[in-house]
């Protein structure tokens, strides 16, 4: 390689690196807020519904239908269930648990057995939670 190649290819990459390193910084950011704003707007719709505790409220949210799917219901149920991961609050643990069936998901009550994992699994696993760590003081 000459030395003209390689003087271009060091500007190519000390200019390149920069900017690629800044627009993953900026897309990082940008989904951490897309999903805190999702969680502030669960725990907005479970307040109004239950007022007191985000955490309690959502609980309560969770709603089973005994006969038939209801797509809506479906929907909501696990979007309360991946707002309870997102929280990051052990409250909800011993309630999630309690809707563990051990088999395999019952859309029939509304309650998927793999986002209900999910949501236990990010308690228990307890790591480090972008979203949390930069708009939850910002946002509540």
């Amino acid at each position: 390689m000459s030395s003209e190649s390689t003087s271009r290819l060091r500007r190519i990459l000390t200019r390149g690196i920069p900017i690629v390193l800044l627009a993953c910084v900026v897309v990082i950011v940008l989904f951490s807020l897309w999903v805190e704003l999702h969680v502030k707007k669960m725990c907005e719709m479970a307040t109004q519904k239950h007022p007191g505790d985000k955490v309690e409220a959502l609980m309560m949210s969770v709603e089973t239908k005994q006969y038939g799917y209801d797509a809506h219901l479906y929907k909501t149920n696990n979007h309360i269930f991946w707002t309870l991961g997102q929280l990051g609050d052990k409250r909800a643990l011993p309630f999630l648990k309690g809707l563990v069936t051990g088999k395999p998901c019952d859309h029939e009550t509304n309650l998927c057995q793999g986002e209900i994992k999910e949501a236990i699994q990010k308690l228990e696993r307890d790591g480090f939670n972008l979203p949390k760590f930069l708009w939850r003081s910002i946002l509540n």
